[in-house]
């Protein structure tokens, strides 16, 4: 509906107001009840739009890039999108998990404490089938999973934390790391259970499966990096200055690089008939004259010339010219 009301809805209300049938001090006070806004303390809000409008971005970088991985790992066409984002306390969190559930609990060097990324039990015995050779089908949802099956879903979780750190990547870079996997929500205590934590809640769909998948950060995780949840952190490509140091660590890895080197001692093209009358004693007749010097290759591409001869015993070349960047013709 309009905000701007017509010649014909104005005179309406001006007729109500002076038959009385609509009080002008009700209209008054119900406009300000709806301008007051209810404040739970002990639920505060912990980030600012603007900071969740940057975890939101983040997060659906993270599933359209999970969505792209399982697509082609699961051979079935796979979406995951954000369906709601919630500041609530750990304990509500831990409530509104299903028990059981594959609950893996991961931390890293650049934070300061552990989250957790669940995922619904449809979701896990739906890949453990794909993987496994089956259809996708899921018939039992409250089986707890077994060493071997959450062995098999572990690597892909594994995957999944990599997809994210690479989501977090220009906000604040991290390499996660998993400390351990549970099945039920009453056994994972990461922070007291009134504090804040940061709720991210996926929808994930492939072949007949549906179900859900949420990421969990405290509070006091996110509060520290809180300055970097800002639109202009999103945006802003960060250069990195090149120290002396991370030249002389590159020069030093290069230089412990191992490369093959082939010395050519000539070539010729024979055709296959030729090729198959040979006999021992026969001499084939090179392109290359005894004293033109050889080609030395270094992973396929010529950088030398060469003489050969021998060295304490063994065959050896001598180089005898260095080519330059662009010297060399086969480029």
């Amino acid at each position: 509906m309009s905000d701007v009301l017509s010649q014909e809805e104005i005179d309406r209300l001006l007729s109500a107001l002076s038959q009385g049938e609509v009080n002008i001090e009700e209209v008054k006070k119900e406009g300000e009840e709806k301008r007051i806004r209810t404040y739970d303390f002990l639920r505060p809000q912990k980030f600012s739009k603007e900071q969740i409008r940057t975890i939101q971005m983040i997060h659906e970088n993270f599933g359209r890039s999970v969505s792209t991985y399982f697509s082609g790992k699961l051979r079935s066409f796979t979406s995951v999108s954000v369906v709601g984002i919630d500041q609530l306390t750990y304990d509500e969190y831990m409530k509104s998990i299903g028990n059981p559930s594959f609950i893996t609990i991961f931390t890293a060097r650049e934070f300061t404490g552990s989250a957790i990324l669940n995922m619904s039990l449809e979701i896990f015995y739906g890949i453990l089938d794909i993987l496994l050779g089956g259809p996708g089908e899921v018939s039992d949802t409250k089986r707890i999973p077994t060493e071997i099956e959450t062995g098999i879903i572990r690597k892909e979780v594994v995957n999944l934390l990599t997809s994210l750190s690479q989501a977090w990547i220009s906000v604040h870079p991290f390499i996660p790391v998993v400390e351990s996997l549970e099945t039920n929500p009453q056994f994972v205590q990461i922070v007291p259970s009134n504090e804040m934590v940061l709720a991210i809640t996926f929808f994930v769909n492939f072949s007949k499966v549906e179900g859900y998948m949420s990421i969990c950060w405290p509070s006091s995780l996110i509060e520290p990096i809180s300055e970097k949840l800002t639109t202009q952190s999103w945006f802003k490509v960060k250069q990195k200055e090149v120290t002396k140091e991370h030249v002389d660590n590159l020069r030093s890895s290069l230089q412990k690089t191992k490369v093959e080197v082939i010395a050519k001692i000539g070539e010729t093209v024979l055709s296959l008939g030729e090729i198959l009358t040979l006999e021992t004693g026969d001499v084939i007749r090179l392109k290359e004259h005894y004293d033109d010097p050889i080609n030395v290759e270094v992973n396929g591409r010529t950088k030398f010339f060469g003489k050969p001869g021998q060295y304490k015993g063994n065959y050896a070349v001598r180089v005898t010219e260095i080519i330059e960047e662009g010297d060399n013709h086969d480029e």
